[in-house]
């Protein structure tokens, strides 16, 4: 309720008085319709129940022609209020932890779907009115007589079962809900084009579809059980309670013949037992949105509490204006979210130096820890273990985005932002994206020239098929930009680059790199920059400063090209190879 409040105070006030008066109008109805009786039957007055029953019609009338809308307006700003917090909430978190882990994805992933049952203030509200409508139930039937409430303890009791299996059911879908992101998945890449061609090449169609059925399958034997068990539950239970209601019934008429009961009890009865039916069958079905919504917002609250412990607001240093020293991995390990319930670590006791306005080059295998090195340059995860130290001073205490301004950055896995094209260069430098003339310069400098010229309208132009208008690009035009927004940033302290032209034919790529060389050895003098390479290409590695070899999360190997080929080691190896199988 408090992000109902949140989202909108005034309406969320009024649904509040709306959903309790038309939950007490409706037995008050019922009592209204017993005093009429009675002063039929007894030959007194009915004026009171008639004007109590007039004023009752009248207030459910007016209140119910706004409810309705009023709920519906409620539960759309509420929605989107949640919609925009769960936006601001993932993308604030300044790691990409949550992104990675898949515990954390099968969280976020829930919260999503779980969006409009965050938005269900009504039935929330609902649940309010129902307790309020139960207590003048309880009321009327203990002024018949306390005997019938066992009637009302039947019905709550059956509601309870129901409650019970909506949350066993909703504990499942927690626990499947890594099978249900694969089923997500499986269809993704059966109908989206990127996959489309691999999965009609190799033939998967058929595989797939079998997969995604048994996914469906799995998950659907297990909650139909639990749903059918339940289901007889409460059927016996309804059973039950009808058996009850008919002896209460049978038992109150026989009262009204001694004379120990009037006419309008038994009236009152008729059209309570029903209501009280109704009543319950209604508040089971709140009480299980409700804890469906209390799940949700459960959920909702992790992630706040996730963010607010993951924010990293402690660091609040600025970064140099230029590197004098360089940057320094102190005794760094790291292990991925994901694996760390296992020995498994990424970087283990890492010690480097990386001297100011330096050209570096990262090779290793596979696997080896690489990435992970870059990753922690860019700060999109702390160490584990250790310190990264940016001219003597902690990378942990330096505002992420202050730092990360400082950055540029190209990489193996681009993002294809189907946007302007001058949009999807410029948000390089968000500061600088409608400077055309830094765009125009980025676009030379990333090769993306003969992209933008063959564009229906060059940098106006609309990325993206599934656009009106939009145009498609081919892997390496969407590469190019990449590289293109690589270049917006004209004082980096650090360029990264990790396999940033793996989609480019080797002439683009020995272009691009001759220009990164150019631009490094101008930030070099400029600001003191780092660039820092990453790349399998052995002709491109060997114009670092140093080279450092990394092997299972270590550095195995360090120096210059020359310097590593005379010790004749795992460098020296691999630079043979890949040299004999270009002879």
């Amino acid at each position: 309720m408090t992000t109902a409040f949140k989202a909108s105070p005034g309406l969320s006030l009024l649904m509040c008085i709306s959903v309790v008066l038309s939950s007490v109008l409706s037995p008050l109805q019922v009592y209204a319709i017993k005093l009429v009786v009675d002063g039929i039957s007894q030959h007194t007055s009915v004026m009171s129940g008639v004007v109590l029953l007039g004023v009752c019609l009248l207030v459910t009338a007016v209140s119910g022609s706004f409810a309705g809308p009023m709920g519906d307006t409620l539960d759309e700003k509420v929605y989107w209020y949640v919609h925009d917090d769960l936006l601001r909430l993932t993308a604030g978190i300044p790691s990409i932890g949550h992104h990675e882990d898949r515990r954390l994805a099968d969280r976020i992933a829930l919260i999503e779907q779980d969006r409009n049952q965050l938005a269900g203030v009504y039935r929330m509200l609902s649940v309010v009115g129902g307790v309020t409508g139960t207590i003048t139930v309880v009321a009327m039937l203990w002024s018949v007589s306390p005997v019938l409430l066992l009637l009302l303890v039947l019905a709550l009791a059956v509601a309870g079962v129901q409650a019970r299996g909506w949350q066993q059911q909703r504990k499942l879908i927690r626990e499947q809900e890594h099978l249900r992101r694969l089923g997500t998945k499986i269809t993704d890449a059966l109908t989206e084009p990127p996959t489309g061609v691999e999965v009609r090449s190799f033939g998967l169609g058929r595989t797939l579809v079998t997969v995604a059925a048994d996914i469906i399958s799995l998950r659907h034997n297990r909650y139909s059980r639990i749903t059918s068990r339940f289901a007889r539950l409460v059927s016996g239970g309804w059973v039950i309670y009808g058996v009850g209601y008919a002896i209460g019934l049978i038992w109150l008429l026989a009262r009204a013949r001694a004379g120990a009961a009037t006419i309008g009890d038994v009236t009152l009865l008729l059209l309570v037992g029903p209501q009280i039916n109704t009543t319950a069958q209604a508040m089971t079905n709140n009480v299980r949105m409700v804890i469906g919504a209390l799940d949700s917002f459960g959920r909702y609250q992790w992630l706040r509490d996730y963010e607010a412990s993951h924010d990293w607001q402690a660091s609040q240093a600025e970064p140099p204006d230029a590197l004098t020293d360089g940057i320094r991995f102190s005794g760094v390990s790291f292990g991925y979210p994901s694996a760390m319930d296992t020995e498994v670590k990424a970087l283990d006791g890492v010690d480097l130096f990386l001297p100011a306005g330096t050209t570096i080059a990262f090779v290793g295998e596979n696997g080896a820890g690489k990435s992970t090195l870059v990753k922690l340059l860019a700060r999109l995860y702390d160490p584990t273990e250790g310190q990264v130290l940016i001219d003597g001073v902690p990378l942990s205490t330096i505002d992420p985005l202050a730092w990360r301004k400082r950055i540029s950055a190209g990489f193996q896995d681009f993002a294809r932002l189907e946007f302007l094209a001058a949009d999807s260069v410029g948000v390089g430098d968000l500061d600088l994206r409608e400077d055309r003339q830094l765009i125009s310069t980025a676009v030379g400098a990333g090769q993306a020239g003969p992209v933008i010229t063959g564009l229906i309208d060059g940098l106006d132009t609309q990325l993206g098929r599934q656009f009106t208008g939009g145009v498609g690009l081919s892997g390496g035009q969407w590469q190019r930009l990449a590289l293109a927004r690589a270049f917006m940033r004209t004082r980096p302290l650090l360029m990264l680059l990790d396999e940033p032209t793996a989609a480019l034919d080797p002439e683009a790529e020995q272009a691009i790199y001759e220009e990164y060389g150019a631009s490094a050895r101008r930030l070099a003098a400029e600001t003191g920059a780092v660039t820092v390479l990453v790349s399998h290409r052995f002709s491109t590695v060997r114009m670092a400063d140093l080279i450092v070899v990394v092997a299972g999360g270590r550095i195995s190997e360090l120096g210059s090209h020359v310097e590593l080929m005379a010790a004749g080691g795992r460098y020296a190896e691999l630079f043979t190879l890949q040299a004999d199988a270009y002879r």
